[in-house]
């Protein structure tokens, strides 16, 4: 039994889409939101090393910074830049799966390296607060996924074991985590991405879209 479908959030849910950013007049602006998307994630898995946290905003911040600087943009853009996280727009699939999982009667979460600030101003803005039933940030416990004790977070506040959980994320890396550590695992690969040796595991199903979630439990874990 399935007690919980729990979802990573930015780049799963929501949808980090530089046209959020159009106004913006930089000629290397697409370039800047890919490094900072990179940089981004290699700090958090450096502090979480370094036992020097910093929440996941400031991580964001820094990164932003790092990124208008390699490309001669002015440190100005980085508020600008940064509302991507605080006002991003969801998939097109998301307000579906979600809804669909609340009539199953299935619990529905996140678990975010995000803060809890910018994780409730993506859900309120895209309203879809009352499909989703718990948030869990790493911000909580202060280390960064694929870090085991942020998964360990769901099975304490759900005390259920891991097997009972179906995490779903577009990203491998939390992906191969998540299955590590016990979770039930669906890679959401929407963009039909090349599958990394990471997650090359019977183990890890994968997914074209989130409506297919919906089927997945129907078939196969109910």
């Amino acid at each position: 039994m399935i007690h919980a479908c729990i979802f990573d959030a930015f780049g799963t849910l929501f949808n980090l889409d530089q046209t959020l950013v159009n106004d913006i007049q930089h000629k290397s602006v697409d370039k800047i939101l890919i490094y900072a998307r990179e940089k981004q994630l290699a700090y958090t898995w450096l502090k979480s090393l370094m036992e020097d946290y910093i929440n996941f905003e400031e991580i964001t911040k820094i990164a932003l910074e790092d990124a208008c600087l390699k490309y001669d943009a002015p440190t100005k853009l980085i508020k600008d830049l940064s509302n991507i996280y605080f006002k991003p727009i969801v998939f097109d699939d998301v307000k579906f799966i979600l809804a669909s999982l609340q009539k199953l009667n299935i619990k529905t979460g996140i678990l975010s390296n995000g803060t809890h600030a910018m994780l409730n101003s993506g859900i309120e803005i895209n309203d879809f607060k009352n499909d989703i039933d718990v948030i869990y940030s790493a911000d909580d416990i202060q280390t960064f996924k694929p870090h085991p004790s942020v998964y360990q977070m769901v099975c304490d506040g759900e005390n259920c074991e891991a097997k009972h959980i179906l995490f779903i994320s577009s990203n491998q890396w939390d992906i191969a985590g998540a299955n590590k550590f016990g979770f039930q695992t669906a890679w959401l690969n929407r963009s039909q991405s090349f599958r990394e040796s990471i997650i090359r595991s019977e183990q890890v199903t994968e997914l074209k879209t989130a409506t297919e979630i919906y089927a997945l439990l129907n078939q196969n874990l109910r």
